[in-house]
């Protein structure tokens, strides 16, 4: 008779979301498979036969984040003041970066450790950036169909812009004891494309 083997004792998508926060803390090349057997308490073996190697359980995570990172986006274009929203979207990386410093955004840090090397990661960078990309633009297009971003403003440029103002943020937030005091390049970022109040 063959034999069938042990049956997992752990549960691959809580293996995922926990493998995602050490690789998003330490980066791909720090994160050996021993601290990733020792952290996720699975023994190496298991881990290789779930996931097949380190890298492709990376993969997975960094995926996983992704999808997290356009899942953050999706409520703006729906809420009640959708410039708000986008401005609260903004300041969270500073509050990420007060709670968890240096920690930054995996996709940002994928970029800077592997590519453009790995062409794998670079997809899931490329279009997790580019989703997250579309949810900011629907937000200033909602904004600006609301009367609070000027007319004139390109929403698909800006958005593209604020993009880059996420990555930098979190860069420079690293070097900040006081990640709060960067709110003013919001403010100016976004004090840019508010429309005027209306006088009476």
């Amino acid at each position: 008779m063959a034999r069938t083997g042990r049956p997992r004792s752990f549960d691959e998508e809580t293996i995922v979301d926990r493998a995602r926060e050490l690789f998003w803390g330490n980066g791909y090349g720090a994160t050996s498979i021993r601290a990733l057997s020792d952290e996720l308490g699975v023994l190496p073996g298991s881990l290789h036969a779930a996931f097949g190697s380190k890298r492709a359980l990376f993969l997975r995570s960094l995926q996983d984040f992704a999808e997290m990172s356009h899942a953050s986006v999706q409520s703006l274009a729906t809420s009640d003041a959708p410039l708000g929203a986008v401005r609260s979207l903004l300041g969270s990386v500073l509050e990420a970066a007060h709670e968890a410093p240096g920690r930054g955004c995996m996709l940002g840090n994928t970029a800077i450790e592997l590519l453009p090397q790995d062409e794998e990661a670079r997809a899931i960078v490329h279009s997790g950036l580019r989703s997250f990309e579309r949810g900011i633009e629907c937000g200033l297009r909602a904004a600006q169909q609301a009367g609070d971003v000027r007319k004139e403003i390109d929403c698909h440029s800006h958005a593209r812009l604020l993009v880059a103002l996420v990555q930098g943020l979190h860069v420079t937030a690293r070097a900040e004891l006081e990640p709060d005091k960067l709110h003013d390049v919001i403010d100016v970022a976004l004090g840019a494309i508010t429309a005027p109040t209306p006088t009476s």
